[in-house]
């Protein structure tokens, strides 16, 4: 059992680049939370603008605050650069151009010692450049789940998503996983990994990370020969969860459904046609249509919706395009 009275040291990893505009806003979240045991990391991974001397700056402020300066190497790569220097029990992540809630190192750790778990996960809130906010409709409440419960649902939004943030990990989950560089969607290619090797995942569901949507994002950027990371990364993750758990998470299917979709979205978007996707897609829906019925973690209106692109795909297109001029980020 975890003895919460000795507050163990918790390493905060921050990457960043090119985010002078956002990154006050994110270190001092960290620089005042609850929990006052903490390493942070801040890797300035070649950013062009004043990041490098503001990282300067909060170490010279605070002991806490370790800095590594870096020729850029994208995201996975300043993460990665971080555990060479580590030296936490426990490791976190926050992206530069969001924010966490004074309390959400605590929670984090106090949730995984209160269940004796591996890794504890919160809810998000994003909030976007107009003001405005949204977050899962969870009433706040605790979920604890074994290995298998969290791999079954860890691919659907408002339970575990594969967002790397926002989640506290006992740092040996990371002794032989790290996040691939080079690629986009990197957290879709590893926190199925680090789940893997859990006994125990607590979600609160309290919404304490507080995601930027903004316009030139990763998620927001077009659509290009580098989005088929994530179709890659959806058919990896999908091959190693039905293989070494066969019968024990049944919903992985519809996951892989889901996040197909979305990668078919994004092309509608950028208005780009792969033909040999669509097909294959549309084929492993109609394939399982029954589990997409039964499954517990999709709405009506979402299951509606994979329906209609199943049988029709004129009109879900139609109907994409329209919702994405009413809502451009999100």
């Amino acid at each position: 059992m975890i003895d919460k009275s000795k507050k163990p040291l918790i390493t905060v990893v921050v990457p960043i680049y090119n985010v002078e505009k956002y990154l006050d806003e994110c270190v001092q979240s960290i620089l005042n939370q609850s929990y006052k045991n903490l390493e942070i990391i801040l890797v300035d991974d070649g950013s062009p603008d004043r990041c490098g001397k503001m990282c300067d700056d909060y170490a010279t402020k605070d002991s806490r605050v370790k800095v590594i300066h870096q020729e850029n190497g994208g995201l996975s790569a300043a993460r990665n650069a971080a555990f060479q220097i580590a030296t936490g029990s426990y490791i976190t992540f926050v992206d530069s151009d969001d924010y966490i809630s004074a309390d959400m190192v605590e929670t984090l750790y106090f949730g995984m010692a209160d269940n004796e778990a591996e890794m504890a996960v919160v809810g998000f809130e994003s909030f976007f450049e107009d003001g405005t906010t949204a977050s899962s409709h969870h009433e706040k409440n605790v979920f604890t789940y074994t290995k298998t419960e969290a791999l079954d649902n860890f691919l659907f939004n408002d339970y575990l998503t594969p967002c790397v943030c926002g989640k506290l990990y006992a740092r040996r989950l990371w002794d032989t996983v790290r996040c691939p560089e080079g690629k986009l969607f990197e957290d879709q290619f590893t926190t199925y990994k680090l789940i893997d090797q859990c006994t125990k995942v607590v979600f609160i569901t309290e919404p304490k990370y507080h995601y930027r949507k903004r316009t030139g994002s990763i998620g927001h950027s077009s659509f290009s020969k580098r989005t088929y990371d994530l179709y890659d990364a959806i058919h990896e993750e999908y091959e190693f969860i039905s293989k070494k758990y066969p019968g024990q998470c049944s919903n992985i299917t519809v996951a892989r459904i889901t996040w197909e979709i979305v990668f078919v979205n994004m092309m509608i978007a950028a208005r780009r046609t792969d033909a040999t996707v669509i097909k294959a897609t549309q084929r492993f829906a109609r394939q399982n249509k029954r589990q997409v019925w039964k499954c517990k973690y999709i709405s009506g209106i979402r299951k509606f919706q994979i329906g209609l692109f199943m049988y029709s795909l004129p009109v879900y297109r139609l109907s994409y395009i329209v919702y994405k001029k009413k809502h451009p980020i999100g």
